[in-house]
């Protein structure tokens, strides 16, 4: 047999496995085609970071003035000048829509134009002035961490002043300049605390009291150690990953016919929770099935913002329990650039750290945070393109996505792996100033122009992960997982 006869072999099957079905193209309506644009509006109120917050969501008529719904394909672009505006994801509203959020008191206008179906635009507007509902706000983050936020902004002193559940006073900040936010992380799990805020030119203002949830549960760093998957599913019966889909009992056979020891299921997308109430019998299902057969499951958050909001679904996953009682055995949090994750926060680059920094002051420092991160090597980052060392500062794991083919123009070799994967590890432990365990995150889908890995780069991935002294693999993604990589998985023992 030839050297070259097993690389032949595993594109032949590469290519004889289908991949799971694409996403239908073009705009998909559940009625008839859209005519028009309409767009329907309310105020969120306000949170604890000190922001205003609208929500706007699109509607569509059809031609007979009768409400139709776009599935998928449609494009629009939510335009405006007195905030931050982020797009939320589809399943989240129903329709598409978008959030601004905002420290300016008073009128507020946003430009929502269709591009795709072309309907032109809709202009919308609010006035904050004409808001109700509490303008100072304490909130729990976590056992660790409550966030006072009052609006609007305070531009001269702010005082905050604790009061504990017996009623003893302690003064926690005094911020000069503007401010909108306190985070107090001297708070006890459990515990039950109000705040006074004094601001120039308002009375005194005594928020709700804000209760902390116990202590996060136990977790420790082997749970991120060995071979791993990455999970993920949604709930439009229009996706391959619709969770309708999923066999739970095959999932499980399958992860322990390959030897995992844990895989990482998405939880949520920005600050959507992905396991509904339709899904959670399904998704709990594979949790306990896992669980069962020793293998942990991690949540998978994927950040958008450093907002309240998008941080609580993090820590929400941490307190998961499947309906029978079985608990998550840590968070992994997916720290990327686009315009899809962090791309857009206006804090830029220091939102990626920031996020990390927010969810351990709020979790503790013993709770499990695996910090996945771009890779170094393959895509050529230093720390004045990436916070490796700041994010590292905050986490237990380190976790680069180093998809050796995707970030390639031509297809790799078993050897090249090798190679790459070394560096890619080397450079990390560099750029992170902090000598963390590693679990190098792989790649088994045909992400990018070069296709599927075939199995001798599986296995030299992890081969070469064991050499340089990485705790485990964790492959990129359940649904592109082909049969003969699942039996490269599985002959390699880790």
């Amino acid at each position: 047999m030839t050297a070259a006869l097993p690389l032949l072999l595993g594109a032949l099957l590469a290519q004889a496995t289908p991949a799971p079905p694409p996403m239908p193209a073009g705009l998909v309506y559940y009625g008839k085609p859209a005519a028009k644009l309409t767009i329907v509006s309310r105020p969120l109120g306000f949170d604890p970071d000190g922001n205003a917050r609208w929500l706007l969501v699109a509607r569509f008529l059809d031609a007979q003035g009768r409400p139709t719904r776009i599935m998928t394909g449609s494009d629009l672009d939510w335009l405006s000048r007195d905030g931050y505006v982020q797009w939320q994801t589809r399943l989240r509203f129903g329709q598409p829509a978008a959030i601004l959020k905002t420290h300016r008191n008073g009128p507020l206008k946003i430009v929502v134009r269709s591009n795709t179906p072309k309907l032109g635009s809709v202009t919308v507007t609010t006035d904050t002035r004409t808001w109700t509902g509490s303008r100072v706000v304490a909130q729990a983050l976590g056992p660790h961490a409550i966030e006072v936020g009052w609006f609007p902004q305070e531009n001269v002193l702010a005082r905050v002043v604790r009061i504990d559940s017996l009623g003893r006073r302690a003064i926690m900040s005094v911020i000069a300049g503007p401010s909108s936010s306190f985070r107090d992380t001297t708070v006890e799990p459990g515990a039950r605390y109000s705040y006074l805020l004094y601001r120039s030119g308002y009375p005194p203002v005594k928020t709700a009291a804000a209760v902390t949830p116990a202590a996060a549960p136990a977790t420790s760093i082997s749970a991120a150690s060995g071979k791993g998957m990455w999970l993920f599913f949604t709930t439009n019966p229009l996706d391959p990953l619709y969770y309708k889909h999923l066999d739970p009992q095959a999932m499980v056979d399958q992860a322990v016919r390959a030897g995992l020891h844990y895989v990482e299921l998405r939880t949520a997308y920005g600050a959507y929770w992905e396991i509904t109430p339709e899904a959670k019998s399904t998704i709990d299902a594979i949790i306990d099935g896992l669980a069962a057969h020793g293998i942990g499951t991690i949540g998978w958050t994927v950040p958008r913002d450093t907002t309240f909001e998008d941080l609580q679904a993090s820590v929400r996953t941490a307190y998961y329990r499947t309906a029978k009682g079985t608990p998550l055995t840590g968070l992994a949090v997916d720290l990327e650039r686009g315009d899809e994750f962090m791309g857009g926060d206006p804090q830029k680059l220091n939102a990626l750290w920031l996020y990390m920094q927010h969810l351990r002051e709020a979790l503790g420092p013993k709770y499990l945070l695996v910090s996945t991160v771009e890779d170094p090597y393959l895509e050529h980052l230093d720390l004045a393109k990436y916070p490796y060392r700041q994010i590292a500062q905050s986490s237990d794991v380190l976790q680069p996505m180093a998809y050796w083919r995707m970030m390639r123009r031509t297809p790799t070799t078993a050897a090249q792996v090798k190679v790459l994967l070394s560096a890619s590890y080397a450079k990390l432990i560099a750029l992170s100033g902090r000598r963390l365990p590693v679990s190098i995150g792989g790649q088994t889908t045909a992400e990018g122009r070069n296709g599927y890995p075939p199995a001798d780069e599986i296995t030299a991935s992890l081969e070469v992960s064991k050499e340089v002294g990485a705790i485990g693999e964790c492959f990129f993604a359940w649904d592109g997982t082909q049969p003969y990589q699942w039996e490269a998985l599985a002959a390699h023992p880790w």
